[in-house]
């Protein structure tokens, strides 16, 4: 038995003994890949256990992430900060290897996957941060960035679309650094893989720009071979159809049954047939530890000479080290607003302040779903991204929402750039998976929504967004902001500039809305970083509240008019900023002794009763809309001054405020 024959085999018994002791996991594709990830982790990655985060390592993403037992086995034989201790928890209260790989969970793991196809679209994004990170750090005298991203899927990360879109916009920008290996087992979880696909995936990928090979997935030797070719070959991303056997070693091996086995009852004999210890657990041989031993000490060498290297391009290259060293301080203020305080689309000032921003850090990055034109976050003289021109700050996503999402999220996983997207705010649902992964990874992405109610009109209810508002407030960790002016747009922006526990969204108007000043002597700026603020003060006794959010602000001001002197305005860009302000500033906005609350929103009522109270009211939207010209469909749902006082005077008069 070679070197990487019983590395492989002796990871297979970690794996089994994993599943087996957690009655849970799945033993398909860690029995399958071994021999795999033992060429992998043996001779072709370049990393360090001690630098996990080291700027010129190989990334290895698992995109079918429910071979998670596999990733963390070779983790602990590499010599990361995962114990033998930890293998034993696998799937456990609180333990460093939960069921699928968990970014800032476990050293070494690089992305959050588990939602199949995710993970190369993070690859993907990984892939477009690297190229563009060697475009600002590599000189004509020194090579600092010349990794590769590696990233291992199956079928399921095949046939779900994300995967697909991902695949096609890395054969567009020829992203050569990125490798892409298949786990052809011929099996998905219900039946074989014939059952649910004909297509043929090596004429895919070559139709899709990449090169593509194919390679017995249990011998090493023609592995590592074809590993070693893909790190050499330029000019287009590779793809490597693995095929294996499902489940290698077990008796249901190349069956559906093999991909979830857990507790297994042929333990024994499974490692007998491997040429293990069929009474050990948990066990690893000498040779194996020394083994990788000898490796981290070849690792270290590479990284110590690398150090030194980056060393002297810093001497010699003092401002870009410095600016990769340290984050950029940015923050829009009153200056930045002169002569944008004015009538307009939130998605127009969106532009205008997206492009401040960018002139003052390299850093920002952004993309649409072909809507650069409608959502107008397009960065004016930031180039484009394409393979020939990586240092190009506007990436062309085409009609990909599903892949936009995920490949911001590998960009962001990449700690370098400061990603955002657009689309329409009614497709959000298409990449919700990716911004909820963004929540659930404390992933800072930007995202940006435009044409955010019924005042799109003509296009109608299919455009028309009335539950994505209370959808993506209901994701932990997210902040969702949807702004009245220009102001409130640049609270928002510096509120999302410096918040790093998760995702920003920014939801805007294709319609131009009044700009809002009503009291000259307030700091409108600041107090709307705050979430939630008095935009207009009541006169005498406080007597109802009205609460607003983004298009909808400009009538509740309206309304108050109406209604009289005790009416006081909050205007409310982001309820997740005001409910982490303290409790007192939360009083002083919304006394509880003023119970007559109304929230307006042309959206989902559910999100604002908790504003508003068991007393309270919401005038909002609780079915879809119509197509008609704007002002009718607004004027017909009752979003007018008129009917939103003549309804809360209504609710008085019955004693329901």
């Amino acid at each position: 038995m070679d070197t990487n024959e019983l590395i492989a085999n002796e990871s297979r018994g970690l794996c089994l003994d994993m599943v087996n002791q957690a009655q849970s996991g799945h033993l398909g594709l860690p029995l399958g890949c071994a021999d795999c990830f033992a060429v992998l982790f043996g001779s072709f990655l370049k990393f360090l256990p001690q630098d996990p985060r080291w700027i010129n390592r190989d990334r290895l993403i698992l995109s079918a992430g429910h071979g998670s037992a596999l990733l963390y086995a070779y983790l602990h034989l590499a010599g990361f900060d995962v114990s033998m201790e930890d293998l034993k928890q696998f799937r456990q209260f609180k333990s460093h290897t939960p069921g699928h790989p968990e970014f800032g969970v476990t050293p070494g793991v690089e992305a959050t996957t588990g939602p199949l196809g995710q993970g190369i679209g993070n690859a993907v994004g990984m892939a477009v941060s690297q190229k563009k990170l060697a475009a600002f750090v590599n000189t004509p005298d020194e090579v600092i960035v010349d990794n590769k991203v590696v990233c291992v899927c199956g079928d399921g990360c095949l046939q779900e679309g994300v995967g697909l879109e991902s695949i096609a916009l890395a054969g567009l920008w020829q992203l050569d650094n990125l490798i892409l290996i298949y786990d052809n087992n011929h099996v998905t979880l219900d039946a074989p893989a014939a059952k649910s696909q004909n297509s043929n995936v090596r004429m895919t990928f070559e139709a899709n720009g990449w090169q593509v090979y194919e390679v017995d997935g249990h011998d090493c030797a023609a592995i590592e071979k074809t590993l070693e070719d893909c790190r050499q070959q330029k000019g287009r991303p590779k793809a490597v159809i693995l095929n294996t056997i499902i489940g290698k070693g077990l008796s249901i091996a190349g069956t559906p049954k093999a991909h979830g086995a857990a507790g297994i009852a042929e333990v024994a004999q499974v490692k007998q047939q491997w040429g293990l210890d069929a009474d050990k657990t948990f066990a690893v041989s000498e040779t194996t530890r020394r083994f990788f031993e000898k490796r981290r000490a070849q690792l270290q060498k590479q990284y110590n000479a690398w150090s030194q290297r980056f060393e002297q391009w810093c001497q010699k290259y003092p401002e870009r080290a410095r600016q990769l060293a340290k984050p950029d301080v940015v923050r829009l203020t009153d200056d930045d607003l002169i002569d944008l305080q004015k009538d307009q689309a939130t998605r127009v000032a969106l532009g205008k302040l997206l492009n401040k921003i960018a002139q003052r850090t390299w850093r920002l990055l952004t993309g649409s779903a072909d809507l650069f034109e409608s959502v107008k976050n397009y960065i004016t003289d930031g180039k484009d991204f394409s393979g020939q021109n990586p240092d190009g700050r506007n990436l062309f996503f085409g009609i990909r929402e599903h892949a936009m999402g995920a490949i911001l999220n590998g960009i962001a996983y990449d700690g370098f750039f400061q990603a955002s997207g657009s689309t329409f705010f009614s497709f959000s649902d298409y990449l919700k998976p990716a911004v909820r992964l963004a929540a659930l990874s404390h992933l800072p992405v930007w995202f940006f929504f435009s044409h955010d109610s019924i005042a799109v009109g003509e296009d109608g209810p299919t455009h028309q967004p009335i539950e994505q508002l209370v959808s993506l407030r209901s994701i932990p960790n997210i902040q969702v902001f949807r702004p009245a002016d220009v102001d409130e747009l640049a609270a928002s922006f510096n509120v999302a500039l410096v918040y790093r526990e998760g995702p920003s969204v920014f939801v805007l108007s294709r319609q131009t809305l009044p700009y809002c000043n009503q009291l000259p002597a307030f700091d409108k700026l600041n107090d709307a970083m705050r979430g939630g603020y008095i935009l207009k003060k009541e006169v005498g006794t406080l007597d109802t509240i009205l609460i607003a959010s983004g298009s909808e602000v400009a009538l509740a001001l309206k309304t108050a008019d109406l209604l009289g002197n005790g009416v006081r305005v909050v205007s409310m860009p982001s309820c997740e900023v005001f409910l982490h302000q303290d409790k007192d500033y939360q009083e002083r906005v919304l006394p509880k002794n003023c119970r007559k609350r109304i929230a307006i929103e042309a959206g989902s009522s559910l999100s604002w009763h908790r504003f508003v109270g068991m007393e309270g009211a919401v005038i909002g939207l609780d079915h879809f809309g119509m197509s008609a010209p704007a002002e009718k469909v607004i004027k017909y749902f009752g979003f007018s001054p008129e009917k939103c006082a003549e309804d809360i005077k209504k609710m008085q008069t019955k004693n329901r405020l």
